[in-house]
């Protein structure tokens, strides 16, 4: 019987990190990313993308099992806000900070699924605090950067965008 070589583990970090750990889940700091995706589209960092907008691209490039949150400051006001898709949900922070709201989170994740377990939610954002306290809790972390680059990659291609799921990521059975 001829012996099978294992892959290596996909990289957890950087643009493999979605398909590395599918039923990953992601947190988005919201305000973060609306104002670096102003600053990237050549818009001004006093203009940030709209809510909506981001849902949209946000929602076309990630699909379940990955759990995917955006959390933004502040109180919904007319904008969308809780569980708007399978594996896609939008909260608001209310009458704290959406750092604090991300900590939290980072926290509840480390006592519900234990130091390993930490390791499959990634916190997006380019707050230093954030990004300290996520780690010294087990998550990961992403920069701004890096879900650019995911936005790109998914929502380009074909009309279902470049990493929409067809199948079963193989190809056909020749029969």
């Amino acid at each position: 019987m001829p012996s099978r070589r294992r892959r290596p583990p996909a990289q957890a970090t950087g643009t493999r990190y979605a398909e590395a750990v599918p039923g990953g889940r992601i947190l988005i700091d919201g305000r973060n990313v609306q104002h670096a995706l102003a600053r990237g589209s050549g818009g001004r960092s006093g203009s940030p993308l709209p809510t909506v907008a981001l849902v949209a691209r946000l929602r076309a490039a990630f699909s379940p099992p990955t759990q995917v949150e955006l959390i933004l400051d502040g109180h919904p006001g007319g904008s969308p806000s809780g569980r708007l898709a399978p594996g896609f949900s939008v909260s608001y922070s209310r009458h704290a900070t959406a750092d604090q709201v991300i900590g939290d989170r980072v926290g509840e994740a480390l006592v519900a699924l234990g130091p390993a377990g930490a390791w499959s939610v990634i916190v997006v954002t380019d707050d230093r605090e954030v990004r300290d306290h996520a780690r010294r809790n087990g998550a990961r972390v992403e920069g701004t950067a890096w879900l650019v680059e995911q936005l790109g990659r998914r929502t380009v291609g074909t009309a279902l965008g470049a990493g929409a799921p067809l199948g079963h990521g193989r190809a056909p059975r020749s029969r």
